[in-house]
């Protein structure tokens, strides 16, 4: 596994164990990326409209840009986590641009649900008319969002997850993506 980041590992908890196709890691390229998000683009709209999309930091960054353009909607990045290298808590706050709209909270992977559950909050909390959540990953017996891709027990390495730099594995929120 060298090329991919030791910080995706360590965010999943540490690898998975081998899936029935033997493998327990599954590496997703920029091309693959594109079009399983536009196949869930797609898919979720034909029976939901958002005016906006909230992504949510970190890998929903990307998810929410690259379903924005295709169903035609807003997009706003949203932190609802603390991260390891904040001194304060994350601030609770409204996102004014879902006020009276559809809003779409999107994120990478899922688990638990804690965290799209803490974005459909906040939108709900910003006054929005409508909210459904999606995930490009579900795990196996996780929480399930309106919309997902894939649901799968590997550990999945995004295109994202990749190092920045040669000094070694890096988080990517350490250097502003």
């Amino acid at each position: 596994m060298g090329v991919a980041d030791a910080w995706a590992i360590e965010r999943l908890g540490g690898l998975p164990a081998p899936s029935s196709s033997g493998s327990a890691v599954r590496e997703l390229t920029w091309i693959e990326f594109g079009t399983v998000a536009r196949d869930l683009a797609n898919r979720i709209a034909a029976r939901f409209q958002p005016d906006v999309i909230l992504g949510v930091a970190r890998g929903g960054i990307f998810v929410g840009g690259a379903l924005a353009a295709p169903m035609r909607a807003d997009f706003l990045p949203v932190r609802v986590e603390k991260r390891s290298r904040d001194k304060r808590t994350v601030p609770t706050f409204r996102v004014p641009e879902a006020k009276g709209k559809n809003v779409l909270v999107v994120d990478d992977v899922t688990n638990s649900g804690d965290t799209l559950a803490k974005a459909t909050a906040l939108a709900k909390r910003s006054g929005a008319r409508e909210v459904q959540s999606a995930a490009l990953v579900v795990r196996p017996g996780g929480s399930r969002p309106e919309w997902f891709a894939l649901e799968t027990a590997q550990l999945i390495v995004f295109p994202w997850d990749y190092r920045l730099d040669e000094g070694g594995p890096v988080d990517p929120g350490s250097v502003g993506v």
